[in-house]
């Protein structure tokens, strides 16, 4: 992937075995995106459990937190999955011009150009 920070900081971790403070910023770093996935993971269940009419004003936000902590992880195809998903689904609900439909138009792109 071009422009992949967290691509490049498991090369340097690979790389770099000596720990140091390199090292636990490289971690950081990384651990930021899986905590936000498992998070992310825990809301989906969350409102799985919820009536259905307590959805709608969630309508696509699980999705594209899921997708935002997948592209974080290097995972662009499961995210661009999650955000195309998000996206139709606030398109059905909200129209074009809503804030979360605009932002997963944005995260489309982002994957994309990633």
């Amino acid at each position: 992937m071009v422009g992949d920070p967290l691509g490049d900081a498991r090369e340097a971790l690979a790389a770099h075995r000596i720990p140091d403070r390199f090292t636990l910023v490289l971690r950081l770093g990384l651990a930021r995106h899986k905590e936000a996935l498992a998070e992310a993971e825990r809301a989906h269940e969350l409102r799985r459990t919820l009536p259905q009419e307590q959805h709608r004003p969630e309508t696509g936000a699980v999705e594209l937190a899921m997708a935002t902590a997948l592209l974080g992880l290097s995972r662009g195809t499961e995210a661009r999955t999650r955000t195309v998903a998000a996206h139709d689904a606030c398109l059905a609900a909200f129209g074009p011009d809503h804030r979360r439909t605009t932002e997963a138009r944005a995260l489309i792109d982002r994957v994309d150009g990633a």
